[in-house]
């Protein structure tokens, strides 16, 4: 029997805990701005700037939703981080990724100028390298959120011991940060990419099935196997067949109602871990 996961009903979980934490911290430190960067008109990145925006409100959060046209430049970008940083009434700083094809070779220049002590999700440079160390006292938003899923599917970090898991796709804010957190935790670790082929050679015989590559119906009925855990990190259609593979496993979550809406609660729990140093 398969258990089709409610990221809906396991958000709304974490964001009356996210809210519990938040109402106890100093009224000063609840008054700090979580600012989310969108620089585009791409239509499901504003869908998600909003639905980040009513899960702040739902919490308390003071949420700063900044929308820029793509014909914004580099310097104005900077400009913009540099403003933030210094204002001491903001305590979380990110971008919704990625940004216009035209900032691609800069886009990590741009997005490391953001302080590293009001990095909110681990996009610079520095917080992830803590991340991959295993010195971070979190991980990016995406990620978090993969591992709560993991827990609610019984595989959370304390049952990883020689399990066989693949992440597809290695960026840096959701395969590569996930993989290095799956190993340290003793977990048997295969980041698969463009170039692994046949995929279905590694997919087949794995126990969890981590996939973050935004191909859609990537992972067909014919490269799962019965009993695996699969998590569709996919966005914004999702990598999985959802009807060819969902009844081939025993936990799936689908896309959307996923991992998206607990990402966005994990985003707001890293917020506090931010700002609570401040309290």
């Amino acid at each position: 029997m398969v258990t089709v996961f409610s990221g809906k009903d396991f958000a709304k979980k974490l964001e009356q805990k996210v809210a519990q934490d938040f109402s106890v911290l100093p009224l000063e430190v609840k008054k700090l701005a979580l600012v989310d960067i969108l620089v585009g008109n791409d239509r499901a990145a504003q869908i998600y700037l909003d639905l980040k925006g009513l899960a702040a409100r739902r919490v308390g959060i003071n949420f700063w939703p900044v929308r820029l046209p793509g014909t914004v430049g580099k310097n104005d970008l900077l400009s913009l981080v540099e403003e933030l940083n210094r204002n001491q009434g903001v305590g979380g700083i990110m971008f919704q990724l990625s940004l216009p094809k035209k900032f691609k070779a800069v886009q990590q220049g741009i997005v490391d100028k953001i302080a590293f002590g009001k990095d909110v999700d681990c996009l610079t440079s520095r917080r992830l390298a803590q991340v991959m160390l295993g010195k971070s006292s979190f991980l990016p938003a995406t990620a978090e959120a993969v591992m709560a899923i993991l827990e609610q599917a019984g595989a959370g970090k304390n049952r990883l011991l020689r399990k066989k898991v693949v992440v597809i796709g290695r960026s840096d804010i959701v395969g590569r940060p996930l993989a290095a957190f799956l190993k340290k935790h003793g977990a048997l670790v295969t980041v698969c990419h463009r170039q692994t082929k046949p995929l279905s050679d590694y997919t087949q015989s794995a126990e969890i099935i981590i996939s973050a590559t935004g191909q859609p119906n990537l992972i067909r009925g014919g490269m799962v196997s019965s009993g695996q855990i699969i998590i569709d990190v996919g966005s914004p259609e999702g990598d999985v067949d959802f009807l060819e593979v969902k009844d081939r496993v025993s936990f799936i979550t689908p896309v959307p109602g996923g991992v998206g809406p607990v990402t966005v609660a994990c985003l707001l729990a890293n917020f506090i871990r931010l700002v609570k140093r401040l309290g």
